[in-house]
């Protein structure tokens, strides 16, 4: 499973002092009204509301901009089985997804929001022991994808900038004996989702199990050539051996995915290349599947 029950993840990220954004659970069925709310977040005007679900269950509902008292009305309507993740509304500047292992952390970067059909190729950042790795992309703007309460999420032309690079950094540093003490309570590399807001910097906002193996993200070993045309949807035909997956999948269109990964299955794909990073949305679902998933800017 990708994602650690949420509820769990805020907990766990909590007790290893690696959550900054205050987040109150909303247990099922609700005991929360628009004061309440209102009280909770007094600082804050809007809110983000996840939901979270003791079976695994993925792309569960979400509210994001929203008042305390559309929050209230939103969560009296949700189904019983689910509890609610509170936190105030905050631009998303950019985001992590992170790797973190014995002695290695690795991060993919994007500006922006980071979703499932993301196609963003991401800057990536590897922190050792003896010193730091850096590849930035090709491309340098990117349509990246940004939500203001105003006009919602809109695209913009953008680029990982020296400044959140350099606030990684020291985010990582800063937090590597938390890192650790989590990793020791796992017993096994995690990932982790991070969010950067002008108030709070950054701060984790899940705990994902699915990373890659710690010697996939070294950078003096050349990927294998790609002999095989970009796929730019879920429905063109599959070419034989290694496949380079060009292709956007809504958050809402999981469904669709699972298909295709199905159809990956049956053409006997055993390995794909993704430029959008080892650790995206895409990568985990293949990763999931027992494909293996490489970077195609190795």
């Amino acid at each position: 499973m990708s994602d650690w029950d949420k509820v769990e993840a805020v907990n766990a990220l909590e007790a290893h002092g690696l959550l900054r954004v205050p987040i109150r659970v909303v247990r099922r069925p609700p005991q929360m009204s628009t004061r309440a709310l209102r009280d909770s977040f007094s600082e804050h005007r809007l809110l983000v509301l996840r939901t979270a679900a003791a079976s695994e269950e993925r792309n569960l509902p979400r509210l994001v901009g929203a008042t305390p008292a559309a929050a209230a009305t939103w969560i009296d309507d949700l189904a019983p089985r689910l509890s609610v993740l509170v936190q105030p509304y905050e631009q998303v500047l950019f985001s992590v997804e992170l790797a973190v292992y014995e002695s290695v952390v690795a991060a993919e970067i994007i500006p922006g929001i980071w979703e499932l059909d993301s196609r963003l190729t991401p800057a990536v950042l590897v922190v050792k022991d003896d010193g730091l790795e850096l590849t930035i992309p090709d491309t340098h703007l990117q349509a990246a994808r940004f939500h203001d309460p105003h006009h919602g999420t809109r695209q913009r032309p953008a680029r990982v900038d020296d400044w959140q690079i350099a606030t990684l950094v020291a985010w990582v540093r800063e937090h590597r004996s938390h890192l650790s003490a989590l990793l020791d309570d796992l017993g096994r590399p995690f990932g982790l989702k991070l969010h950067h807001s002008s108030r709070y910097g950054l701060s984790a906002q899940n705990i994902r199990s699915s990373v890659p193996e710690p010697d996939t993200w070294q950078q003096d070993t050349p990927a294998p050539p790609i002999n095989t045309a970009p796929l730019s949807s879920t429905d063109a035909p599959l070419p034989d051996g290694p496949v380079l997956l060009d292709m956007s999948v809504a958050r809402e269109e999981h469904a669709r995915l699972a298909v295709f990964i199905d159809r990956l299955h049956r053409a006997g794909t055993r390995e794909v290349y993704l430029r959008s990073g080892l650790l995206s949305h895409l990568a985990i679902n293949l990763r999931e599947a027992g494909i293996t998933v490489r970077s195609a800017h190795g």
